[in-house]
C-alpha cells in the first residue's frame, strides 16, 4: 500500500468524529479486534435451510402446478447456455445424476449445447418444443435474448423451470438459483469493511447480459454507494474465463496500479486469473488486494499460500440437480418455490471476518489438496467425484 493511500486513510478516521463518519471508525475498529479474536475458533459450516428464505422480508412465492401434472414417466428437454467451463460442466453432471436417481420418473432427457450464442440457443428451445418435451429446463445464455422463446413455451403450455441464468420477464415456472442478490450485497459489505471503508475497488464480472453477473452487480453497487470512501475503478469482463480473468486484471494492474485495494470477484475461475496477473505483477506475500469469489478450489489455496484475505460464497453447481427436482414435482402438480434457493457456504480465510461477515468455514478447511485448482467444492457430487470420470450411468 502507498504512502499516500495510508495518509488518506488516517485522516479519514481521525476527522470521522460525527454521523457517517464515526460510525464507520466504530464499526472498522470492531470488525478488526472480533477478526483477531475468532481466528481460531471452530467452523463446522453451516447445515440450515436456504438462508435467502430466512432473509427475505416477503412472502415466499409459490406456483401452482396443478395444470401441468400428466403421467410419467417424463420427457424433459435442458437447454444449457454452454459448457466453457468447469462450474457449467459440473452443473449438468448434477442434472445427470439427478436423472439417473429417478430414472423411473424420466423417459427422456434431452441437452443442447448453445456454445454461449443466444440465437443457437432460441433455435435449441425451438427444437426441443418440436420433439414434444413435456417440460423444458433452461439455463439462458442471455435474458433478454432468451425471454421471447421461453415465454412462447410457456403459452404453449410447456412449462419452464430456469437454472443459474433467468429471463427477465419472470414467465417460468420456477427459477433454481443461490440467491444472487445477497451474494452481491455480502460480498461488497465484506469488501468495504476489509478496506475500512477507504479504498478502490475493481469490479471483475463474468458476461455481458447474463442474469447472475447483472444481479450481483447492481445490489453490490448499492452498498458501495453508500460509502463515499470507496471507489469503482472500473469494470472488466472476463467471459468466465480464467485465461481472460487473468488478461484483464494483467490490463487493469497496468492502468491502476497499486491504486487497486480489492477486487469484486464473482466467479471463482476468473478470480485464479485475476490472482495470477498480481503474482505475473510481482506481488509479495500479503501484497495482494483483498478478492471475492465462489466455488472453486484454486482462489482460497493461492489466498492461503500468499497470505491475503478472501471471501468465497458459494454459487452451487448443485442447483442443477434441484432443476430436475423441481421439474418432476411440477409435473406431479405439486407446488413450487417461484424462486427456489440453493443452500450455499461462506467461507473465509482465518482472520478476516468483518463487522457483518462471519465464516461458515474457514477455507484451511474447505479447500481440496489434492484437488486442482478448478475443482468445484461446492459441486454436491461427493467426496470422489471426478469431472473427468463422471458417469451417470454408473450410479
Amino acid at each position: 500500500m502507498s504512502t499516500t493511500r495510508q495518509s488518506r486513510r488516517d485522516f479519514f478516521k481521525s476527522t470521522a468524529a460525527t454521523g457517517v463518519g464515526a460510525l464507520i471508525a466504530t464499526a472498522a475498529g470492531g470488525g478488526a479486534v472480533m477478526a483477531d479474536s475468532e481466528a481460531s475458533c471452530a467452523k463446522t459450516g453451516y447445515g440450515g435451510i436456504p438462508r435467502p428464505n430466512l432473509w427475505s422480508p416477503n412472502d415466499i412465492e409459490f406456483t401452482d402446478t396443478t395444470q401441468y401434472k400428466k403421467d410419467g414417466p417424463y420427457k424433459i428437454g435442458f437447454s444449457n447456455a454452454g459448457l466453457g467451463d468447469t462450474w457449467r460442466v459440473v452443473m449438468l453432471h448434477s442434472m445427470q445424476a439427478a436423472v439417473a436417481r429417478n430414472k423411473d420418473l424420466v423417459s427422456d432427457f434431452i441437452v443442447t449445447d448453445a456454445n454461449h450464442n443466444d440465437a443457437k440457443q432460441v433455435s435449441d428451445v425451438e427444437d426441443l418444443i418440436s420433439q414434444g418435451v413435456d417440460l423444458l429446463i433452461v439455463s439462458a445464455n442471455t435474458s433478454d435474448a432468451l425471454d421471447p422463446v421461453v415465454s412462447r413455451a410457456m403459452r404453449r403450455g410447456i412449462p419452464v423451470v430456469m437454472t443459474d441464468r433467468s429471463v427477465t420477464s419472470g414467465n417460468y415456472v420456477s427459477f433454481a438459483t443461490a440467491a444472487d442478490a445477497p451474494i452481491g450485497r455480502m460480498m461488497a459489505q465484506w469488501l468495504v469493511e476489509k478496506l475500512d471503508y477507504q479504498g478502490n475497488v475493481i469490479i471483475l464480472s463474468g458476461a455481458a447480459g447474463a442474469s447472475p453477473d447483472t444481479n450481483r452487480v447492481i445490489p453490490a453497487m448499492q452498498i458501495f454507494d453508500q460509502y463515499p470512501g470507496i471507489t469503482v475503478l472500473d469494470r472488466v469482463y472476463s467471459d468466465f474465463s480464467s485465461a481472460k480473468g487473468k488478461t484483464v486484471m494483467a490490463a487493469m494492474i497496468q492502468k491502476y496500479g497499486d491504486q487497486i485495494d480489492g477486487v469484486f470477484g464473482q466467479f471463482g475461475g476468473q478470480v485464479s486469473g485475476s490472482i495470477e496477473a498480481f503474482l505475473d505483477a510481482g506481488y509479495g506475500q500479503g501484497e495482494i488486494p483483498a478478492h471475492t469469489s465462489t466455488d472453486y478450489n484454486g482462489p482460497m489455496k493461492l489466498a492461503i499460500e500468499h497470505g491475503f484475505p478472501l471471501f468465497n460464497f458459494d454459487y452451487p453447481p448443485a442447483m442443477g440437480g434441484e432443476a430436475v427436482q423441481i421439474a418432476l414435482n411440477t409435473l406431479q402438480g405439486l407446488p413450487v418455490a417461484k424462486i427456489h434457493s440453493i443452500n450455499n457456504m461462506m467461507t473465509l480465510t482465518k482472520g478476516d471476518e468483518t463487522t457483518s461477515v462471519h465464516a461458515d468455514q474457514w477455507a484451511d478447511d474447505y479447500i481440496r489438496d489434492d484437488k486442482p485448482n478448478d475443482f468445484l467444492l461446492s459441486g454436491g457430487l461427493g467426496p470422489d467425484y471426478d469431472p473427468a470420470t463422471f458417469d451417470a450411468s454408473k450410479l
